[in-house]
C-alpha cells in the first residue's frame, strides 16, 4: 500500500476497548479514538479463528484502518537444534498466512539470538532461512512484507546494519525500524542530528522508497549496558521522540508508526497530535 503520510496506531487492541481480547472490537476502537492503524499481536502464538480473520479484513477495509502484525516471541533462526530453527520458520510462515487472511501487508518479528556465535555466521543462517520463507510464501501466493525488527538487546540479531544488509539480499525483506530499541541497543541515536543520520543512511543504502514505506515501532524505553529492559510510557523515558517525529516529518517519511508504550493509545494519540503540528 502506498501511503501519503505516517499512520499512528497501537501494538495490539487499545486498552480502552471493552472486549480486550477481540481484535475486531480493537479496530473499531482505533477508529473511534481517531487513530489510523493497528498491529495484530501474535506474540504468544498464532491462533485465530477463520471467522475472526475474515471479520478483521472486512472491518479494516470498511473503516479504513490498515493492519500490521507481529510474530511470536519464541522465534530463533539461530537455535542450536535444527528442529527449533524449522519451528521458527513455520511460525513466521503461519504468522504470514494469518496476517494475509486479515489483510495485513507488513509483519514484523524478532529473527534470532546470537547465542555467543559470530554475528557474521548468524547473519548467514538468518538469510538462508529468510530465503526459504520467501520461496514458500511465493508458492502459497502470499505477498507480505517480512520485516525483521531492529532489536533492543545486544544479544539479539537485528542491528541497523544487519537489517540493511538483509534487505539488500532478500527481496521480500524490509526493516522494522524500532527507534526506541536503536537508542537502547546503542546508547546513541537520540538527537535530531542522529535521527536524520539514520534516515539518510536508509535512503542511501536502500533507496528513497525505503522511507516512503516504513514500519516503525515507538515507545518510551529503559535500558542498561546490555540494551533494553522494558517499554515505558513516553513521559517516563529519556527517549527523544519529539525530535524523531520532526525528522520523520522533515524527510516526508510515510508508513505505520506502532506505539508499544504500556498506555498504548494515549501515547499513540500524543505522537499523532505532535506529528501533525510539528
Amino acid at each position: 500500500m502506498s501511503l501519503e503520510t505516517l499512520l499512528f496506531g497501537t501494538a495490539g487492541v487499545p486498552n480502552s476497548t471493552q472486549k480486550k481480547n477481540n481484535p475486531i472490537e480493537g479496530v473499531k476502537q482505533i477508529h473511534a479514538l481517531g487513530l489510523d492503524c493497528m498491529q495484530l499481536e501474535f506474540a504468544h502464538g498464532v491462533r485465530m479463528k477463520e471467522e475472526v480473520s475474515s471479520g478483521l479484513r472486512k472491518i479494516s477495509y470498511e473503516l479504513g484502518v490498515p493492519l500490521t502484525s507481529h510474530g511470536p516471541y519464541y522465534i530463533n533462526l539461530n537455535a542450536r537444534e535444527q528442529d527449533k530453527i524449522d519451528s521458527s520458520v513455520e511460525r513466521i510462515i503461519q504468522t504470514a498466512k494469518i496476517s494475509d487472511l486479515c489483510g495485513a501487508e507488513s509483519m514484523t518479528f524478532h529473527a534470532a539470538f546470537y547465542m555467543k556465535d559470530s554475528p557474521y555466521d548468524v547473519f548467514d543462517l538468518v538469510e538462508k532461512s529468510m530465503n526459504v520463507i520467501e520461496e514458500r510464501l511465493g508458492r502459497l501466493d502470499i505477498e507480505i512484507e517480512l520485516r525483521p525488527e531492529l532489536t533492543g538487546k545486544t544479544s539479539q540479531f537485528g542491528s541497523l546494519e544487519e537489517l540493511i544488509s538483509l534487505t539488500k539480499n532478500v527481496n521480500s525483506c524490509r526493516p522494522c525500524m524500532d527507534f526506541s530499541h536503536l537508542f537502547a541497543r546503542t546508547g546513541k541515536y537520540n538527537t535530531e542530528v542522529e535521527f536524520d543520520e539514520v534516515i539518510q543512511t536508509l535512503k542511501s543504502e536502500l533507496g528513497e522508497e525505503s522511507v516512503k514505506n516504513m514500519h516503525i515501532h515507538l515507545s518510551g524505553i529503559s535500558s542498561n549496558s546490555k540494551g533494553d529492559l522494558k517499554h515505558l510510557n513516553l513521559d517516563d523515558s529519556s527517549f527523544n521522540w519529539k525530535d524523531l517525529l520532526k525528522v520523520l516529518r522533515k524527510n516526508d517519511c510515510r508508513g505505520y508508526v506502532i506505539c508499544n508504550s504500556p498506555n498504548l493509545e494515549d501515547d499513540a494519540l500524543k505522537m499523532k497530535t505532535f506529528f501533525k503540528e510539528a
